[in-house]
């Protein structure tokens, strides 16, 4: 007890030191005018008697010293009295603090910012009561299952709560004359009671709810106008009303995901509908208890709904966290693509570290005198390494501060970011405890990279030359500790622009690849039909026919069809075995899908190489047929021509092969070799009230977006439209591309900035130190010539040495980046180490001006006069 009280005091002490003192003070005046007083009753008199009080007293300055020590942390104090001084060293040279701090907030800004976003996208809490107790649910192997089965678990008493929701949903919404597509969560009527998910106001959806939706703060702000009369308002969604009873926080995330951000929460109701399973722990129950009392009432799920499959795949997970990370492997790709992020923003801290190093290298050497007096009166050479350590404790301290003021003002923008997908996503990233921490770590970590150095050779000067105030009369060694530093910085810029330059040829690469089909000349036109309106395929193939029929009619149109899916946008994967008609054996391969109509090769320019293109006769009622790529031919019949030839896709019927299309790209842009199948939209079995029309056309596609839109508009008021060109509609492909060279380059851009630096803070303090060797070699007949080969020559020896370390370097570490680029894009190309050796040498030469000029102007008299 006593040892905390001591603690306690000593930190009241930190902020209440001047009523510590005037106590002190207090008390010790009351001891002397006490002693007076004794002697005074002796017949002292009381001047005297107080002159002797104090004599006796001893020193009053020495007392009140040893009292403070009992009431201070001595490391903070003295941590704090260097802080003082070296803030009052940098007010009196405001430039080199500036440029030191703004070093750093650059480093720091960046290294924050990505970590804010990979933290927000990889680590978010989802807006749940207890996130730690709620878990995912998954049976039969599938993130989805049906609604008997949820009912099933319920009821069973594993978990305390259950509640489902199924997120792939979308619904129209019709205000005035126009229709809008919204994406929607369909949710049991006790889900917002089981996650414990927060409103900004009304109430959330609950049991017995048919006709309510809570709305997102986005759609309620942008789309409503934002004010309180929201509430209580009717919403026309596919063709029914419904009532707003609550809008979402701001900063709402679901539970589906990081940035997933729905427009609206509907309720979920029916047998046919499937929903994702959430649930709430028993109290002291942990995730794989849970799972294992689940994996029995699957068994036996299993007998009561022999055809389906309950026991596959059983799993409960957690639904954020590490646990959450590490069962989910599309997390774990975007976690690569971060931790890929995260290392090239270290690396551009080091090199401003590395800055900070040369600059207070400098200064150290600038301040021997001044050292070399505080080690003579009795310093120890710790103690002056703490007093540089703690200037470079303040420089990062600023950094840190500037740096996270740029880190707000990047993250406060995320939310108002529109990226090209096909969900809609909206980043909530706001400052937390794991942003705070990092900055500390990075504080500490950026103040000894950058100050332990200067702060050990600071220490190491020797006292009578220093106090001389002598001075070199000729260059110093080549191989300083400045000049390794820049050999440093250049060769990590290196590293930084290799990386930025392959990302910057993708995007090139990528904008401008032929994926196989035309992409100037095509429209894409996406329509969702009301499914109370079209409840079965025999609504929706007659309105598709209709619609194809007046597209082919518009002016300027060359060709027009339907797809399940466009490409590049989304894809139909499948894994099943495969046989044909030359072998009896099957081979479980993996394929592209695609159900398209008569005219979809015309219209996507991909030509058919074998056979022929499908035909309107290729109806419900005629022969299976299929058009395979030529991978899939390949890979089927070899050499030999597989029209006419059969082949059994799964377990299904015979499918007759009708002709071979050209190789395209079908899910991603750096995708090789991929198999696939295009069979009849008129032979699908599924219907879907999501259409996909393609419409090719004879000029530029922008000038038939109006007509296309008003035809389909005409066609069906209440379907929503999405009419664009196809160049437009690729946004998602390139994604990765655009992302990749943007923040890569503007990574490799200010790495490449503050390495400039650096060589030019290098090359002009070695100028002025040699300002004497420069005049005496002046007026001992050295040329202009001679004397801009010298400091040219050794900025050139600086590059090169770090030109020739760096791309050694990046021709190994670039080499993991191959999994991001095009195929055509080679991390190994030489083209890319030449176009980056090129631009730093541009750069140096750029940073060898000034110092050179400084260097011809040097006057022999005036050097060597001072």
């Amino acid at each position: 007890m006593a040892f905390w009280n001591e603690t306690l005091c000593r930190l009241r002490y930190l902020w209440q030191r001047s009523r510590f003192d005037r106590e002190l003070d207090a008390e010790l005046e009351f001891h002397i005018e006490s002693r007076a007083d004794e002697l005074v009753e002796t017949g002292v008199p009381r001047t005297a008697a107080l002159a002797r009080a104090r004599r006796e007293f001893g020193p009053s300055a020495r007392a009140r010293e040893e009292t403070r020590s009992a009431w201070q942390f001595a490391w903070i104090e003295d941590l704090f009295a260097d802080l003082r001084y070296a803030a009052r060293a940098f007010r009196r040279n405001p430039a080199f603090g500036v440029t030191a701090a703004l070093c750093l907030a650059l480093g720091i800004g960046a290294n924050t910012t990505i970590f804010s976003i990979a933290a927000e996208i990889l680590f978010c809490q989802p807006s749940v009561r207890n996130p730690e107790s709620l878990v995912s649910i998954t049976i039969g192997g599938d993130s989805h299952s049906p609604m008997h089965g949820y009912r099933a678990i319920r009821d069973a008493g594993i978990f305390a709560a259950m509640a489902g929701a199924n997120e792939n949903m979308e619904t129209n919404w019709r205000h005035g004359d126009a229709t809008d597509r919204l994406f929607a969560i369909l949710a049991t009527g006790n889900f917002f009671e089981t996650a414990g998910i927060p409103l900004a106001m009304g109430r959330p959806l609950e049991a017995g709810d048919t006709s309510s939706v809570v709305i997102s703060h986005r759609f309620w702000e942008s789309r409503l106008g934002g004010g309180p009369n929201a509430i209580g308002r009717s919403l026309v969604l596919d063709g029914r009303p419904f009532v707003i009873a609550g809008v979402l926080p701001a900063d709402h995330r679901t539970v589906f995901g990081p940035g997933f951000a729905p427009d609206l929460y509907m309720p979920l109701s029916g047998d046919a509908r499937e929903a994702a399973f959430f649930a709430r722990l028993q109290p002291g129950a942990t995730r794989q208890s849970a799972a294992a009392q689940l994996q029995g009432l699957c068994r036996q799920l299993e007998q009561t709904y022999p055809r389906e499959d309950w026991g596959k795949g059983v799993q409960v997970t957690a639904i954020s966290g590490l646990d959450r990370l590490e069962s989910d492997r599309g997390l774990l790709a975007i976690a690569a693509f971060f931790g890929m992020l995260m290392i090239v923003a270290a690396l551009v801290l080091a090199i401003a570290c590395a800055n900070v190093a040369s600059l207070l290298l400098a200064r150290a050497s600038s301040r021997t005198h001044e050292l070399a007096i505080r080690v003579s009166i009795g310093a120890g050479r710790g103690r002056i390494v703490r007093q540089l350590l703690a200037e470079s404790l303040l420089l990062a301290l600023l950094g840190t501060a500037a740096g996270l003021g740029l880190n707000l003002g990047l993250t406060s923008m995320a939310p108002r970011i529109r990226l090209p997908l096909p969900l809609p996503v909206q980043l909530v990233i706001s400052p937390d405890w794991r942003l705070l921490d990092y900055a500390i770590a990075l504080t500490i970590g950026t103040s000894l990279l950058a100050g332990l150095a200067p702060a050990l050779k600071g220490a190491r000067v020797g006292i009578a030359g220093a106090l001389k105030q002598s001075q070199r009369q000729v260059a110093r060694g080549q191989w300083t500790l400045g000049n390794v530093l820049v050999v440093g910085q250049l060769a990590v810029s290196i590293v930084l622009l290799s990386a930025a330059v392959l990302f910057l040829r993708n995007f090139a690469q990528a904008s401008g690849m032929n994926p196989g089909f035309d992409i100037p000349h095509t429209v894409w036109a996406s329509v969702r039909l009301v499914p109370e309106e079209y409840p079965g395929d025999a609504k929706i193939r007659p309105l598709v026919d209709t619609a194809l029929e007046r597209l082919r009619g518009l002016p300027g149109v060359e060709a027009a069809s339907v797809a399940r899916v466009v490409p590049l946008t989304d894809a139909m994967n499948y894994q099943m075995p495969v046989r044909t008609d030359l072998s009896g054996e099957s081979a479980i391969l993996r394929w592209n899908g695609n159900y398209v109509s008569a005219g979809y090769f015309q219209t996507m320019q991909i030509p058919i190489l074998e056979g022929r293109e499908f035909l309107p006769t290729d109806g419900p009622g005629a022969p299976a047929v299929a058009i395979l790529n030529q991978n899939m031919a390949r890979r089927l019949f070899g050499d030999a021509n597989p029209v006419g030839h059969v082949v059994w896709l799964g377990g299904g019927n015979p499918v007759r092969i009708a002709g071979v299309a050209r190789n395209a790209k079908y899910m991603t842009l750096g995708e090789a070799n991929v198999l696939a199948v295009y069979q009849p939209y008129s032979q699908d079995r599924g219907t879907s009230v999501n259409l996909q029309f393609l419409v090719r056309a004879a000029g530029p596609a922008p000038a038939l977006l109006s007509a296309v839109r008003d035809e389909l508009h005409r066609l069906d008021p209440t379907a929503a439209l999405e009419v664009k060109t196809m160049q437009d509609g690729l946004g998602l492909a390139l994604l990765p591309s655009r992302a990749g060279s943007a923040i890569l380059g503007s990574m490799g851009l200010l790495g490449i900035a503050l390495a400039s630096i650096g060589l030019y803070g290098v090359l002009l303090y070695s100028v002025s130190r040699r300002i004497r060797e420069i005049g005496l070699r002046v007026a001992l007949g050295a040329t202009p010539g001679a004397i801009l080969k010298s400091v040219a020559g050794q900025s050139a020896s600086l590059v090169a040495t770090g030109t020739v370390i760096g791309l050694v370097i990046s021709v190994v570490a670039v080499r993991p980046l191959a999994m991001f680029l095009t195929p055509e894009v080679r991390t190994t190309d030489a083209a890319n180490f030449a176009v980056v050796a090129a631009a730093l040498v541009l750069v140096a030469m750029a940073a060898t001006i000034a110092p050179a000029l400084r260097a011809l102007r040097v006057d022999p008299a005036v050097a060597l006069r001072d």
